[in-house]
């Protein structure tokens, strides 16, 4: 009796553990599949997100080309900058299936060409700029178009063995997207023309961008009446190609190391580092961390300026890391800096003054002094409001000049 009473016993602490485990697995599973579906919702909602920006962007192109009165080109380029650096952080959420990124570069480059002409005062009725405009809505068009078909996919962004690749019919389609923009942004224009500069110096800054000796290194000064000039220097480091643009102040515009990725062996807390380091080496110190993702092998990070502990939102740049090594591999500003020291504010406006201005459906939630540029391009102190407009309780950014109380910008938040 005893014997049986022991096997008895036994069994149902086998059965009590099998069950522990079981549930404790089925627990692990759901929590797999939560944090699954929510990566998956993530994608979905940038994707969808970068169409209704590429929408907003389309519409203040159109609305640019459409007033000839200088003011309200004024305002309407600012809507095109607005909405083109948006969307540009919409589609960095984005495994974008193709290693050149053109779809941001693209948005790059009517970004910063809005901002030349609204600093350079350049008419509306200017036949170059309204033959840009055109390009860039065709351009932002045919982004809108494809990109949506890819948003509104019914079935699941991610896919694969692991659950966290980008299934294969959407990392098709943003191939495709990407190879568009590559074939019609960078056909070659009559325009653009190069001189070649003093190579030395440009060089030797290249190389400490890089990270080492370039081969075959090529110096040219690139004059490009849509975006500005620029120094360009391309070369190879180790049998890879590299492409750096500077401003011709010898500012970094944009860095680019294009090189196979092997397995991924460094996590995001050490990819960090090593653009904290990488960024400190070139010279670009006072800057805060504001966003950080991982994807496709590669470690992308946004930082803002700050000047005297006040932030520069507009003014952000991007670090690429490859997870194999830890290498920086990538590098895109905004092309614009704030200036080292504090723009002055002589007379600031009361916070009550400042808040005066929003409406009475505009609820402020937080608050706080940024830098930001006024329509001339010119930085200054301001204030950025957030909060929500009734009835729907949507959020959205308001900021002032902190002197003049002038609307600077109006962004709804996602």
């Amino acid at each position: 009796m005893r014997k049986w009473t022991w096997w008895a016993g036994t069994a149902a602490a086998v059965i009590a553990v099998g069950a522990a485990a079981f549930a404790w697995g089925d627990n692990q599973r759901s929590r797999a599949q939560s944090l699954a579906a929510m990566v998956d919702a993530s994608y979905s909602g940038a994707l969808r997100t970068a169409v209704a920006d590429l929408d907003a962007l389309r519409a203040a192109l159109a609305s640019a080309s459409i007033m000839a009165d200088p003011q309200s080109f004024q305002r309407h380029l600012a809507g095109v900058e607005k909405y083109a650096y948006a969307a540009q952080l919409d589609m960095a959420r984005i495994p974008d299936g193709g290693p050149d990124h053109r779809v941001n570069e693209a948005l790059h480059q009517i970004d910063t060409e809005a901002e030349h002409w609204m600093v350079s005062g350049t008419s509306p009725r200017n036949v170059s700029v309204q033959d840009a405009l055109r390009r860039d809505a065709q351009t932002v068009a045919q982004l809108e178009t494809q990109l949506e078909q890819i948003a509104w996919h019914t079935g699941r962004v991610l896919g694969g063995p692991s659950g966290t690749e980008l299934a294969p019919a959407i990392r098709n389609a943003l191939t495709r997207l990407q190879a568009s923009v590559a074939a019609t942004r960078h056909q070659p224009k009559a325009s653009d023309t190069t001189v070649p500069v003093a190579p030395g110096p440009w060089i030797r800054r290249a190389e400490q961008v890089a990270g080492g000796t370039l081969d075959k290194p090529q110096v040219s000064h690139v004059r490009d009446p849509r975006n500005g000039s620029y120094v360009l220097v391309t070369g190879s480091l180790n049998g890879r190609p590299v492409r750096i643009e500077f401003s011709n102040a010898g500012t970094l515009a944009s860095y680019r190391l294009n090189r196979p990725l092997g397995k991924a062996r460094v996590d995001l807390a050490d990819a960090a580092a090593s653009s904290a380091r990488w960024l400190k080496s070139i010279g670009l110190q006072q800057l805060v961390r504001t966003y950080a993702s991982q994807v496709d092998g590669i470690a992308r990070f946004t930082y803002q300026p700050i000047v005297q502990g006040i932030p520069a939102p507009d003014a952000s740049c991007k670090v690429l890391v490859a997870l194999d090594n830890g290498q920086v591999i990538g590098f895109y500003d905004r092309g614009k800096w704030p200036p080292k020291t504090l723009p002055p504010a002589p007379h600031p406006l009361s916070e009550r003054d400042l808040r005066g201005r929003l409406g009475p459906q505009f609820h402020v939630q937080d608050e706080r002094r940024i830098l930001a540029e006024d329509p001339n391009g010119k930085w200054v102190q301001a204030i950025a409001f957030d909060g929500t407009l009734a009835p729907s309780d949507e959020p959205y950014r308001v900021v002032l000049d902190l002197v003049t109380g002038h609307e600077l910008s109006i962004e709804r938040l996602t």
